[in-house]
């Protein structure tokens, strides 16, 4: 009976200490809620005041417990190093078919050990608006919004596609080992692939350096999880089935020729080492260029046989009505005489004449000896212009990865290098007077001051020592300018002006603040120009302003820069100023002595009317010389350019701008280039694991690149009355999700090749509009790439895409086709835990087994995608 008392007495004290204890906390929670929210409220205006929850309020899901009892985790680095370690992040995508997309993150502690302190945040890129609160297009980015199931987190966006997330101090008590924590988004600009995500999220502490989060590394996204639908193999098998394997190609060369007659039966059996290539005081660099190509010899002495010969000569067409041009030339392979004969007026046309030899020479070898058929090939090109834009400033591509880029260019006879130096990302070119310009705006990663570097953007690192240089200085840029100056390849910088310059500002604001440099040489904006705008790609601080001199002085100092590079090389007649995509708040909160409305113009006119750039024509993006009503300015509103005998060439790739005809029709040279076709940062299919953005499109596959007609119109162009000043074509490669070579090649090819055939080849089925020419056209042109080209491609180790096989079951059989045909299918039976083994698809099997497939390369070295067989019925 004692005991009992004694027991009961015991109870009830432990009752009235607990409540004591209770009541205690209660106070201090609502006294540290107000003390750390107080000062702060300022910066987190947008986060709901809950004055009526405390610590105790927040549940976190616990699936582990903590060993030894709980274990907080010390402050500063060993914080920020077990979070990158032990952090799951986990990001999921609702294929949502309106135009918010719902998203849900999730953290997990996996490690050992509970999180207490709050001094950690996450960053991460995201390309599009993010905001659990979301409700249409017009919302704007978060800054200090709370997030998660209990309200325990803020989101906010920095600039750019850079966000970061953290604790909420006076919500968040603890993450516990093996508890997950859960994060409801909504985003703008639908997700349609697991690309659009970005890897290399990064934890840092305020007195920490910062660390990738593990599982986040690399290019794999394996913490995005899969998310929409993927085309199924039956799906596949029936886009594949009208494409008709031929067993080989009826081509000779791509681009395909305008004239070719078969001389005779007559073959040549060319032995490099037998023969030999005859000197030209008219063409030695196009000489020295083929005998190194062909290990040939070059003789000074003529030969009788087994010679090559250029002769310098204009060949005569048939069609008289198309334009000349110098890039026109004759190719003779002569098998009774055995002489290779190359008719050119210039080098470039010689040189266009050794690309279709070398692709020739490429073919079925016989005992050592390269099979040359006896012909007579006439060939020139159908637009003067033929160019592939390369960007560099979104994700740095060094001098090697050009080098090679430049030589696939010449191999399909594209003739314009667009080299896009500059955006709001990076800043690419080495300008000696301003090394502001790369010492920091080459540069990322984590400067909140971004005093030594740009924050990262695209899934870049964020320690500085992870990175080399990421710039081409004036030798490594000369080096490039020599490179395709000797396979006749224009090189055309653009330098982004007057919008897309953040990283320019960047740097000269640092400039600025460094003692013994002008203030305001090169100002371009300041406060009172107000930052109340953002531009599409989320920043609102990336645009000079037109009115101030600074803009025009450094102008004149990184073009003077890039003229005086080009001089003794390739001098520098066209030059590209972006001027894309400004936003209009922006322009008007510009403050102008000028009277003047209109900046964008403004800064045209002054632009053109400067005198150390007379002889240059300049080159933009379509929109720079639209008002906006969508309505073109005259040429001659721009300045006198044109009297100087200079060009003004507009690059149009917005189709809903209807700009195409009205353009050209107006006097610019008009580069028809639109994204839906040619912007080939856009995925080759639907399917959610392809690389790509979709923002003009939904994929672009290679037989749209193919068919497309560029002096074709649309519903709204009007007509066209000046064909003759649409000069050309012009691919994109963006490289927002691009950081590798590997990844550069998978975009770019075959896509490349099927430009190259539009850029240089009039079809007949261009003049009729007779689908069944251009269905036959296509079969052959993929049945050559196979045959042919692909092979080429791999001996050039080019990471060209390869796409995953078509795959059905009938009659009980399994059958596949592939949408390049030809191509070799391998399967596995799909036993998880066990090692697949491949084998070669026959015909002739009968699987009941789960089944996967993959499509081969042409030397077997590498494949596509692995897809499973759907057994649904057919």
């Amino acid at each position: 009976m004692v005991l009992q008392l004694r027991q009961f007495r015991n109870l009830v004290i432990g009752v009235f200490v607990i409540a004591i204890c209770l009541h205690f906390i209660s106070i201090s929670d609502i006294f540290h809620y107000h003390w750390t929210t107080q000062p702060r409220s300022a910066e987190t205006s947008q986060i709901p005041q809950r004055n009526d929850i405390t610590k105790r309020d927040i549940k976190q899901e616990s699936q582990v417990k903590p060993q030894n009892g709980t274990l907080n985790v010390s402050t500063e680095q060993e914080l920020i190093n077990y979070l990158a370690k032990y952090l799951d992040v986990i990001w999921t995508v609702k294929d949502d078919p309106n135009y918010n997309t719902e998203h849900i993150l999730f953290l997990k502690n996996t490690g050992p050990k509970r999180i207490s302190h709050t001094d950690w945040k996450i960053y991460f890129s995201q390309t599009s608006v993010l905001n659990p609160n979301l409700k249409n297009i017009n919302d704007s980015y978060p800054k200090n919004v709370v997030i998660g199931e209990n309200q325990n987190f803020i989101l906010t966006h920095l600039s750019g596609s850079l966000y970061c997330i953290y604790p909420r101090n006076a919500f968040f008590i603890f993450f516990e080992a093996g508890s997950k924590i859960k994060f409801p988004l909504r985003a703008t600009k639908l997700q349609r692939s697991r690309t659009n995500s970005f890897p290399n999220w990064y934890v840092v502490g305020s007195k920490s350096k910062p660390k990738i989060i593990e599982s986040t590394k690399g290019e794999n996204l394996n913490f995005v999880k899969q998310f929409g639908s993927q085309l199924t193999s039956k799906e596949l098998f029936t886009i594949h089935t009208n494409h008709t394997d031929l067993k080989g190609t009826h081509k000779y060369v791509v681009p395909s020729p305008e004239e070719i007659v078969v001389m005779s039966i007559d073959t040549i059996l060319f032995k490099p080492e037998e023969w030999t290539i005859q000197t030209s005081d008219e063409f030695p660099d196009e000489v020295k260029y083929l005998a190194d190509a062909l290990k040939v010899k070059v003789a000074t002495t003529p030969s009788q046989n087994k010679v090559i010969k250029f002769v310098k000569g204009k060949p005569i067409f048939k069609n008289t009505k198309s334009a000349e041009s110098d890039e026109s030339y004759e190719l003779q392979i002569d098998g009774k005489s055995i002489q290779i004969q190359i008719t050119a007026t210039s080098g470039h046309g010689v040189f266009n004449g050794v690309q279709t030899l070398l692709s020739m020479a490429d073919t079925t070898k016989v005992s050592g000896s390269i099979v040359l058929k006896s012909v007579t090939i006439k060939d020139r090109p159908r637009f003067r212009y033929r160019g592939v834009m390369l960007d560099v400033a979104r994700n740095f591509h060094p001098k090697e990865t050009i080098f090679k880029l430049l030589d696939l260019m010449a191999i399909y006879k594209l003739n314009k290098f667009h080299f896009h130096l500059s955006d709001d990302e990076g800043w690419r070119l080495d300008i000696p007077d301003i090394p502001e310009l790369t010492q920091l705006g080459s540069k990322r990663c984590h400067d909140e001051s971004e005093t030594v570097c740009l924050m990262p953007s695209f899934g870049s690192r964020p320690n500085i020592d992870d990175q080399g240089p990421a710039f081409y200085n004036i030798s490594d840029y000369r080096d490039i300018l020599k490179y395709a100056n000797e396979r006749h390849i224009q090189v055309i910088p653009e330098i982004d002006m007057p919008s897309h310059m953040r990283a320019a500002l960047k740097s000269i604001s640092l400039r600025a603040s460094h003692k013994g440099t002008p203030r305001d040489q090169y100002k371009m904006t300041d406060k009172t120009d107000g930052n109340n705008y953002r531009s599409a790609q989320g920043y609102n601080d990336n645009i000079s302003n037109p009115c101030r001199d600074g803009l025009y002085a450094f102008v004149n100092m990184v073009i003077g820069t890039i003229v005086e590079a080009h001089k003794d090389i390739q001098p520098l007649t066209l030059i590209h100023f972006g001027g894309d995509t400004i936003p209009k708040p922006a322009l008007q909160a510009m403050k102008c002595k000028d009277n003047t409305t209109d900046l964008s113009l403004l800064f045209i006119q002054r632009l053109f009317q400067k005198k150390q750039f007379t002889n240059m024509s300049f080159g933009a993006w379509e929109d720079s010389f639209l008002k906006p009503d969508k309505t073109p300015y005259t040429v001659e509103s721009l300045g006198s350019i044109t009297q100087q005998n200079r060009s003004v060439y507009a690059f149009v790739y917005q189709e809903e701008n209807n700009a195409v005809f009205k353009l050209a029709n107006l006097g610019y040279k008009v580069i028809n280039s639109p994204a839906s076709l040619y912007h080939f940062d856009h995925p080759y299919n639907k399917d959610t694991d392809e690389r790509g953005l979709k923002w003009a499109t939904e994929f672009i596959n290679t037989k749209l690149v193919f068919a497309f007609d560029p002096l074709k119109g649309k519903d709204g162009y009007g007509e066209l009355k000046k064909p003759e000043n649409i000069v050309g074509i012009q691919a994109h490669m963006w490289t927002g999700l691009v950081q590798s070579t590997d990844q550069l090649e998978y975009m770019m090819f075959p896509r490349l090749i099927a430009f190259a055939e539009r850029a240089w080849h009039h079809a007949s089925w261009h003049d009729t509009n007779n689908v069944t020419d251009m269905e036959r056209d296509w079969i052959e042109f993929i049945n050559h790439l196979v045959y042919k080209e692909f092979s080429k491609l791999d001996k050039l180790n080019v990471h060209y895409r390869i796409p995953p096989p078509g795959a059905i079951i009938q009659n009980g059989k399994l059958h596949v086709n592939t949408y390049y045909p030809g191509m070799t299918v391998e399967y596995s039976v799909n036993n998880p835990g066990q090692a697949k083994q491949w084998y070669k698809v026959t015909g002739d099997e009968t699987l009941s087994e789960p089944i996967i497939l993959r499509t081969m390369s042409t030397d077997g070295k590498r494949h596509s995608k692995e897809i499973e067989l759907d057994r649904s019925i057919w």
